[in-house]
Formats: C-alpha cells, structure tokens, sequence
C-alpha cells in the first residue's frame, strides 16, 4: 500500500495551526523534564477561577494599570527634570510606569508565542517545494522524489491539526497539508502511520 502526497505551498494563512504544533512540542519535552512542575500547573488550570471572574479580574487589572502609568508620569517626569532634589519621586515614578505597563499589556498564549518560529518553518518549506514533487509512504519507508526521507521506526512524534500532519524524527520534520494527499484518504493516512510507526496521533 503507498499513500502518496503532492506537497504544495502552504502559505501563511496556517501560522496559527503551525504553531499550535510547536508550542504542544516544546510543552511535551517540558512535561518530560519537568513532571512536578507539570503537575503544579495542571493543578492550578483545574483550580483557574469561572470565565466570568476571569473577565472582572482582566478589567481590574487594567483599571489598576492606567492608574499606575498615570501615577508615574506623575512622579517621574518631575523627577527626571530634578533628578537629586526628586530622586525618591523619580524611582517611584519608575516603578510604578513599568508595573502599569505590565499590568495593561495584552498576555500571549502558548501558541502566539510560537508564532514567528512557525512563519519562519513554513518559509523553510515553502522556498524548497517544487511542482511535480511526491511524497510517497510507502510500506517499508518514507520517499521524497524517490529518496529515502525517514525510516517509520525513527519517527518520534506525529501531529494532526484542522488542515496538516506534522511527522518529526528528532532530526527532520515533515510538514504536508492534507489536501496534498493524492492517493488514500485522511483516515487511511492516520490508520496506516499509526501502524507502521506504533505511534499515537495527537491531535490539535
């Protein structure tokens, strides 16, 4: 049995997908090294306030971080124009400037944060595809072109989202769209690499 993808670009309207499977890889290699940490955090998400708290305590927040910036620019323009007779105003001003800042700045989740790796991984692949290229799994390996690409026994970690598969040795990293696939359908890919790598899919 061969399934056969004709990759093409993917382009940067999947970024977001792209980097959903980034930050679940590095949060998999954390959880390894780091399990009592992990466990921690699993607590406090399973303990995390109703949405509705959540929301009141974000206005508060940034009601509580105007109200410092203002109190900087208060303290601290003054104390920068005398800076040894206003030095205590000065530091004060600083502080609280910096911690309203903080306080108003809007948080990134764990995907956003990966989000320049990701424009970066599919700006790697997409100068590299060429038209008329397959990519062939076949029964004992992985082809590009007709080389070998990877070993299904070397494969480490396979990755499913909305519209890609993401199949990494540790060393290469195959990133394919699902439309690209040519030959067999989504669910014979899924049912025939999870056989031949005896890996669990993980789905995003």
């Amino acid at each position: 049995m061969e399934l056969i993808f004709r990759p093409g670009k993917i382009g940067s309207g999947l970024v977001d997908e792209v980097a959903c499977v980034l930050a679940k890889r590095t949060e998999i290699a954390s959880r390894e090294k780091l399990p009592g940490l992990w466990n921690k955090i699993d607590k406090i998400n399973t303990d995390k306030a109703p949405e509705n708290v959540l929301r009141r305590r974000k206005t508060r927040h940034a009601v509580y971080g105007a109200a410092l910036i203002a109190m900087g620019i208060f303290l601290f323009v003054p104390g920068i124009m005398k800076p040894k007779e206003l030095f205590v105003p000065l530091v004060v001003g600083a502080v609280s400037l910096i911690s309203g800042i903080f306080a108003v700045m809007p948080q990134k989740n764990a995907a956003e944060r990966f989000e320049k790796k990701a424009q970066k991984l599919i700006k790697s692949i997409d100068s590299s595809v060429k038209n008329g290229d397959t990519l062939v799994f076949g029964e004992e390996c992985i082809t590009e072109n007709g080389a070998l690409l990877m070993e299904y026994e070397n494969i480490a970690e396979i990755f499913e989202t909305k519209n890609l598969f993401f199949i990494s040795d540790g060393i290469k990293a195959i990133l394919i769209r699902k439309c690209d696939l040519v030959r067999g359908n989504n669910d014979e890919f899924c049912a025939f690499i999870g056989i031949k790598t005896g890996r669990k899919i993980i789905k995003i």
